[in-house]
């Protein structure tokens, strides 16, 4: 099955480093559900549509796996709670397939002329996220949620929903690490691990927050070491360019800055 590229907050120009505004915002497309059944909701009307396209029976497979283990996860929670490791045997293999499904659709939707149902996907995506989280469900092919938390960072457009994102992909960061913590292939810059990273040091500057800040930064510095003295000197190569930015934050990424510019 396809497997999506990373979508990663790249430094196109310091617009993606520019701190949101705070006050109302226009809602995001993804919401602000916090249960995973609410997440998992707008699936079933999507899954309907592509059906009703008549696509290649391999997507339509991977349409009904996604659909029945959104069921089944649902069934779970109400059984066992929402919370805690389930009794139930092969749960991590049933998620397994269930996000390689979504890998594949988030592929597919442009070909049916549906990418403007990607914040479905994506939004499914978060939510299956979550459940494994809750569950403590390993998650072995996480780039469609890694591909989903990036989107959401990039819609947002307040520090709330900013700071939301960034909450997203620390708790999606401490529970992937047992899995990619030994990953050795550090250079490839499209391993899953590597860009959530780099992306959630980049949401916590756009917070403006530094403890947020600090936070990310000690997540990055460990690691990917090797790249830190690059990623800092452009972040504030490009802040520089950019009137109005926050003074402090342009100083704890210019400390950070200094410190691999001297072990370089």
């Amino acid at each position: 099955m396809a497997e999506t590229k990373p979508i990663h907050l790249v430094f196109k120009d310091a617009s993606v480093l520019g701190v949101p505004l705070s006050g109302n915002a226009q809602k995001s497309a993804y919401g602000d559900a916090i249960s995973s059944s609410q997440y998992f909701a707008s699936f079933a009307p999507l899954a309907t549509q592509i059906h009703a396209l008549a696509p290649p029976i391999l997507l339509l497979q991977s349409v009904d796996a996604l659909a029945a283990f959104l069921d089944a996860a649902q069934l779970l929670d109400g059984t066992y709670g929402e919370d805690g490791v389930l009794p139930v045997e092969d749960v991590t293999d049933a998620a397994d397939e269930a996000i390689r499904a979504l890998a594949d659709l988030q592929t597919q939707l442009h070909r049916l002329n549906l990418g403007d149902q990607l914040p479905i996907i994506d939004k499914t995506a978060i939510g299956i996220g979550l459940w494994c989280m809750r569950h403590q469900v390993a998650i072995y092919a996480p780039e469609p949620i890694v591909n989903a938390l990036a989107r959401l960072a990039n819609a947002a457009n307040s520090r709330q929903e900013t700071a939301a994102a960034y909450a997203l992909m620390q708790g999606f960061l401490v529970h992937i690490a047992p899995q990619f913590a030994p990953d050795l292939e550090r250079s490839n810059p499209e391993r899953p691990w590597r860009m959530l990273n780099i992306n959630f040091a980049i949401v916590a500057i756009r917070t403006g927050d530094s403890a947020m800040m600090r936070y990310a930064f000690d997540a990055l510095n460990q690691a990917l070491p090797d790249e830190c003295a690059a990623f800092y000197s452009e972040a504030v190569a490009l802040i520089a360019n950019q009137p109005g930015f926050p003074i402090d934050v342009l100083a704890l990424i210019t400390i950070e800055q200094r410190r691999f510019e001297q072990i370089h």
